[in-house]
């Protein structure tokens, strides 16, 4: 029997707070989904974000995002009082500046209430390799009134235990602490609601890490950089038909080979530190962990395009096996979406790993025959990267490829129907579950029926994405 799941990133649950939350509004959205027949819920990452408001940007490559804390349970726990709530107008868009001030504010007093009744101390310690790297970090952040830790003084450059130790007693350090063990309290209760619901929940592990996030600066050795924490080069993908200058995502790239020597440690604890909140987990940019595209940064300036990158391989024979030895892969999905090549797909498939398939990319050659798609593969409608189903449609040329064979396709398959952006969405659910793949995924804005207002996320733009919310007038 198939499973079919909804993309649903919990910033755009609908809430009187701004932005989605793991509290009530969370609990509903899973009830929505047992009774309609879903039984994966898929998000986007958890980590607290950096620039941009991007998951895939975050600060810490551990620490859960703080603003995803329910201010409704903060007062059914005692943290915060009824009064001292602040609500927000009702959007269909989250204001991000607003969220924060808002939130910062509540966050504070429930903070102080916590720390009132909990000796932080404990949960730091049994957190601590991932815990004190971010909460210096951000120390630090708020001293300098920046993240350019490549820029603060010779003393504060990388991470050690006596530079926490120094902070460590810091009011905002106790309130971040203590923000951090309230977010995973509250996060753990969700998931023993989805548990008892029989929900999945499949989250999302980004390959590259913020270069201005904890981890860059705690472990930089680990990664392509110069004694000044100067960048040597550059993630990001070549160019394409979508994009003259390929993407430069910013990201340093990693030293696989020093990785190696680490055993793999910074990967199998972001990894496993996951899986304790997550049923199943994304691995983002599959093709990386193969081959990734390296742009380089002369003199640590960076380029203006991906143009002059070069492909060059990674270790996944090594990575693989050590992943399989600690955690093993079946709780893993690669996202193996973008430039495949036999290599790529050879590691994927030795490791028994279920790929994707978006039906959006599937109608711009010929008529997909779904009924021979591998049964293993999770196929989508689209996903946060793709336009929503309806935008995307509204957007072919009359006389584009895409456009022409769906008509085709109809015709053949669906008793002849004619797909019109007011039934697109609809006619590309009912493609996913005519195909042989037995896990399908459908983003909430096609299930909504939504257009372009609604898209998620726009690669390759740092700014205006992540914003989209449910929104019921």
């Amino acid at each position: 029997m198939k499973q079919s799941g909804v993309l649903l990133h919990i910033s755009s649950l609908e809430t009187e707070f701004g932005i989605g939350d793991v509290g009530p509004a969370a609990y509903r959205f899973a009830e929505y989904l047992q009774q309609n027949g879903h039984n994966v819920w898929q998000i986007l990452p958890l980590n607290l974000p950096g620039y941009g408001d991007s998951p895939y940007n975050p600060v810490s490559a551990f620490a859960l995002n703080e603003y995803l804390i329910s201010p409704e349970l903060l007062v059914a726990d005692g943290w915060l009082r009824e009064s001292e709530l602040i609500r927000l107008p009702k959007s269909d868009r989250v204001d991000y500046p607003s969220v924060y001030k808002a939130k910062d504010a509540m966050h504070r007093l429930a903070a102080e209430r916590y720390l009132a009744q909990y000796w932080i101390k404990g949960f730091i310690d049994e957190h601590a390799e991932m815990l004190k790297p971010y909460l210096c970090f951000i120390w630090l952040c708020h001293r300098y009134g920046n993240s350019e830790w490549f820029t603060w003084d010779a003393q504060h450059r990388t991470f050690s235990d006596d530079l926490f130790d120094q902070c460590a007693d810091d009011p905002y350090v106790q309130r971040a602490a203590a923000l951090q063990a309230i977010v995973w309290d509250q996060l753990s209760r969700l998931k023993a609601k989805l548990n008892e619901l029989d929900i999945i929940l499949f989250g999302d592990l980004p390959l590259y890490l913020s270069y201005e996030s904890a981890e860059v600066w705690a472990f930089q050795s680990l990664f392509d950089l110069d004694e000044n924490g100067n960048r040597l080069s550059m993630a990001g993908v070549p160019p394409d038909a979508f994009a003259e200058g390929g993407q430069l995502w910013g990201n340093p790239t990693y030293l696989w080979e020093r990785l190696k020597r680490d055993d793999f440690r910074l990967f199998i604890d972001r990894i496993a530190h996951s899986l304790q909140y997550m049923d199943m987990l994304r691995l983002d940019h599959f093709i990386g962990y193969v081959n990734f595209w390296k742009v380089p940064c002369p003199l640590g300036v960076a380029p203006e395009t991906a143009a002059n990158g070069s492909w060059v391989r990674a270790l996944p024979e090594e990575f693989f096996a050590r992943l399989r030895d600690t955690l093993g892969t079946d709780r893993f999905v690669a996202e193996d979406l973008g430039i495949l090549n036999p290599d790529v797909c050879r590691i994927r498939d030795e490791l028994g790993l279920p790929g994707m398939i978006v039906l959006q990319f599937c109608f711009e050659e010929s008529v997909p025959i779904v009924t021979e798609y591998p049964t293993d593969r999770l196929i989508y409608t689209g996903t946060h990267d793709n336009n929503t189903t309806r935008g995307w449609w509204d957007d072919l040329p009359p006389n584009s490829s895409s456009r022409q064979n769906m008509i085709e396709y109809c015709k053949r398959y669906l008793d002849g129907i004619a797909p019109e952006s007011n039934n697109i969405a609809d006619i590309m659910l009912r493609i996913a579950d005519q195909s042989a793949c037995q896990r399908m995924i459908f983003p909430m804005q096609d299930i909504l029926g939504l257009d372009a207002l609604s898209r998620m996320n726009v690669p390759g733009t740092a700014l205006g994405n992540w914003q989209w919310r449910i929104f019921s007038k």
